[in-house]
């Protein structure tokens, strides 16, 4: 004789593993280390903003490997701080490394920032560079890699050649 109790018991038992199991996949999925979990979007650190400066918002023509970011802050930003590139057509995306000194001179096109004295940083491929197909429109987000946030802050897009 088959208990209906122990059947249902044993059914629960393996939907609740399997729930966890597929739990554990997601949030394996979303802290790749190189950004944060699912929590609050990034934002600037406080009294700091920043603007993409390369390549310029709006820019067309930009080599499809692109290899960095350049950043223009009112302050420094922490070295927590990098960005993220996603590909508008396919939402294919890269995470760039954290921040550090920009290249001098810093290269074209570039925009000017609105605002005085900005303190320029760059953030680059950690594969040295990453290729977009050919026309690929690019968003470019802040990302804060200290695992406190998710990149949903947009500095700007441009358009690789």
């Amino acid at each position: 004789m088959v208990c209906s109790v122990c059947k249902e018991s044993q059914l629960t038992r393996r939907m609740l593993f399997g729930l966890l199991g597929v739990a554990a996949v997601v949030v394996a999925g979303c802290n790749s280390g190189a950004t944060s979990g699912t929590s609050s979007p990034c934002g600037f650190p406080v009294g700091t903003s920043s603007v993409l400066v390369y390549p310029a918002p709006g820019a067309t023509g930009i080599p499809d490997n692109v290899s960095v970011i350049v950043l223009g802050s009112t302050a420094a930003l922490p070295g927590a701080y990098g960005t993220l590139l996603v590909n508008n057509s396919t939402q294919n995306s890269v995470f760039f490394n954290q921040v550090a000194a920009a290249p001098n001179p810093l290269p074209l096109p570039n925009a000017i920032p609105s605002f005085a004295n900005p303190v320029y940083q760059s953030s680059g491929n950690p594969q040295g560079s990453v290729t977009f197909v050919a026309g690929s429109s690019v968003s470019v987000y802040l990302n804060n890699t200290s695992g406190a946030c998710t990149p949903t802050l947009l500095l700007g897009t441009f358009t690789v050649q």
